[in-house]
């Protein structure tokens, strides 16, 4: 169909990454440079007790005294919808946690 002469016109080109790019390493860097992300990062700061955890249960940092992070960093993976519920739930736990020490 997209041979005749109505729909030439709408027969599309690639734009990015460009047809130029063939490799699976340079795909990855065309990707890198030409995307982001619309959603929060979260989970930059991981609980639990093993020896890459930044945070116990109690949400206290490792090796620091009287410090906790109590923010989206603590969550293991990106919600699938807003980060502001779930941080607001984080929030919330976590000053529990601090008046009830």
């Amino acid at each position: 169909m997209l041979e005749t002469d109505t729909f030439k016109k709408y027969e599309t080109t690639e734009y990015r990454p460009g047809i130029h790019i063939q490799d699976e390493e340079e795909l990855v860097k065309a990707g890198s440079d030409y995307t982001q992300t619309i959603f929060h990062p979260v989970g930059t700061c991981k609980m639990g007790k093993d020896e890459n955890a930044v945070v116990s249960d109690k949400l206290k940092v490792h090796g620091v005294e009287n410090l906790r992070i109590i923010d989206a960093s603590i969550m293991p993976n990106i919600t699938s919808g807003n980060t502001n519920a779930p941080t607001i739930m984080i929030a919330e736990k976590g000053a529990d946690m601090i008046l009830n020490n």
